[in-house]
């Protein structure tokens, strides 16, 4: 056998290669057809599965826009109905009030007696005039109105059964909404009527509070008169704070005295405190005049007879912070004239009740508590400023 050339060494070699490349881009080839045909069942299932998201968001907006337009339907009829119940109330009041005026037209023309006639069961049923009986504005002092409205109806001999009735021609569009506010039995009975419409246009505790504090018996008043006026406000402040016990009044006239002897800063930082409790207004207040006394520059103390003046030594040197801690408020002097509470079972400095504590909710009333007035009350010459809110 004879022994190939070189040449032909050379032409197998390159044979060998090309076929070696040929295999090679073969399986290249075939790798990338792999690769196209996964990548195209993984855009195939992506398409599927944001197909059906789509298909899934569409069906919840459409569920959830049926159930608003659901809501929206009930809450149109809800309202249409109330409106409706709202107009037949009226009607019937108004209904009610027409009735009553033509009884007492019919009263007047036969001369028996003015603006009262007895109905087929026996029943007074009288129509109040719009000059007799003021409708009430809101913004007016609600208990005077519904004094005057009181006091015209007496006037009239209207039987109380009927004052809520008449009570529907004289409010305004608010305050007949509030007087829907109550159960429909109780729309018509008066005392409901008045303590909702006092709740709804009634003073604060605090104005309460300073309309009887200022209060004075006018040349025109009976002492009655003056001490209704005096007592409608003690209750209502004392029932807005609301208080119902012997301890409760306690705080409520002790927290008043402390705030009425403070000065103008502090006074706002303990009514801002919200505080109610006596004693831990007054540890709040010696924790409030430590706190001002630390940061006070020498002889910077707005307040006369502060701590100020205690800023610095004798010698004239400022106070080393450990000095300075030690530094406490000073004790206030009684001025003459402010009446002590008459609580003998009280500890000086306890803060607190002993067996007066017990005593009941009804030991105490706004009529007595009317009579005692000068020994709780403060001086009137330390009373707070009357654009103060104590809350």
């Amino acid at each position: 056998m004879q022994s190939l050339t070189a040449e032909e060494r050379r032409e197998e070699r390159e044979f060998q290669l090309q076929m070696a490349k040929l295999k090679i881009e073969a399986q290249q080839e075939e790798r990338r057809a792999e690769r196209e045909a996964k990548q195209a069942e993984a855009e195939r299932a992506a398409k599927q599965i944001e197909a059906e998201r789509t298909a899934k968001q569409i069906q919840a907006e459409a569920e959830r826009a049926a159930k608003q337009a659901e809501a929206e339907r009930a809450a149109k009829q809800v309202e249409a109905e109330r409106a409706l119940a709202e107009k037949k109330l009226l009607l019937a009041h108004e209904l009610s009030l027409k009735e009553l005026e033509i009884k007492a037209r019919q009263s007047e023309s036969s001369n028996n007696g003015g603006s009262i006639q007895t109905g087929p069961a026996g029943e007074k049923k009288v129509c109040i005039p719009k000059n007799v009986v003021p409708s009430f504005v809101v913004g007016d002092d609600i208990d005077k109105w519904l004094a005057a409205y009181e006091v015209a109806l007496r006037a009239h001999e209207v039987p109380e059964g009927q004052w809520g009735v008449a009570m529907w021609g004289y409010v305004p569009p608010l305050g007949r909404d509030t007087l829907l506010t109550l159960d429909p039995p109780d729309q018509n009975t008066y005392p409901l009527q008045k303590a909702t419409l006092l709740a709804k246009f009634g003073l604060t505790p605090e104005g309460y509070r300073q309309r009887f504090r200022d209060s004075t018996k006018q040349t025109t008043q009976t002492w009655v008169d003056f001490f209704d006026f005096s007592s409608k406000a003690l209750n209502g402040w004392v029932r807005g704070n609301k208080v119902a016990d012997y301890k409760s009044l306690y705080d409520l006239i002790l927290r008043e005295h402390m705030l009425n002897v403070t000065y103008t800063d502090l006074r706002q930082h303990l009514v801002d405190s919200k505080l109610t409790d006596p004693r831990k207004l007054a540890e709040e207040a010696d924790l409030w005049v430590s706190t001002r006394v630390s940061k006070k520059v020498p002889g910077g103390d707005s307040h006369k007879g502060g701590q100020g003046s205690q800023q610095k030594k004798e010698g004239g040197d400022k106070l080393t912070d450990k000095e300075l801690s030690t530094v406490k408020a000073p004790k206030r002097i009684p001025r003459e004239g402010v009446a002590t509470l008459p609580f003998p079972n009280l500890g000086e400095s306890q803060g607190h009740l002993t067996s007066q504590e017990n005593l009941a909710p009804n030991a105490w009333n706004v009529t007595n508590m009317v009579t005692t007035k000068a020994i709780l009350s403060a001086p009137r010459g330390h009373r707070p400023l009357p654009d103060r809110h104590l809350g």
